[in-house]
């Protein structure tokens, strides 16, 4: 095992809305217990699975896993919806 409840084996920080592979699977990850990192829609009644992270993947709709491994990849960076962006 090369990751943890919240980083990939590459070390970066598993956060929700990441794009994701696992094998020949894709998706987004939908929450995060270890930051308590919730997607709308998705709330802290999850927390009794304890750590881990939620994925919906395409194939197989919401998986959860207690930690990443080498078969998880991150393809894109979530957008931070918490950045202000200027409009004009």
């Amino acid at each position: 095992m090369c990751g943890s409840d919240t980083h990939y084996c590459s070390g970066d920080d598993i956060r929700v809305g990441d794009r994701v592979r696992c094998t020949d699977w894709t998706r987004v990850i939908v929450f995060v217990l270890g930051t308590g990192s919730f997607a709308a829609g998705y709330s802290p009644d999850w927390s009794y699975l304890g750590r881990g992270f939620m994925a919906d993947y395409d194939k197989a709709g919401l998986v959860f896993s207690k930690h990443a491994d080498e078969d998880l990849v991150l393809i894109a960076r979530a957008i931070d919806e918490t950045s202000s962006g200027a409009s004009s």
